[in-house]
């Protein structure tokens, strides 16, 4: 299986709008919240862990700078998911969801 942080676009196990950053090229992901605007979401969420934060920080300043003026962050959430390495030692590694309008 897969990293799901890889992709660029939401899964099948994923809900509409997310967007899992990970450590392809920014633009990608750029790319991605707009394609999702423009297909008439109204929220779009960066999600994105570990290393990959500052990536998804990078997106979103290349959005508002860039592409799209009017972007907003409505919510930001942060926390740390919990994993278990294959020795048994429990990992934590933290995240950040970002909830970005067109407003």
């Amino acid at each position: 299986m897969t990293n799901p942080s890889e992709g660029a676009f939401m899964s099948q196990t994923t809900k509409p709008g997310l967007i899992l950053v990970g450590s392809k090229p920014t633009i990608r992901y750029v790319t991605a919240c707009i394609t999702l605007f423009n297909r008439g979401s109204e929220v779009v969420v960066l999600r994105a862990r570990g290393k990959n934060i500052n990536n998804c920080l990078e997106a979103i300043r290349l959005l508002r700078n860039g592409f799209l003026k009017n972007l907003r962050i409505s919510d930001i959430k942060i926390g740390s998911d919990e994993y278990e390495m294959p020795d048994g030692r429990k990992k934590f590694v933290s995240y950040i969801e970002i909830f970005l309008t067109k407003g």
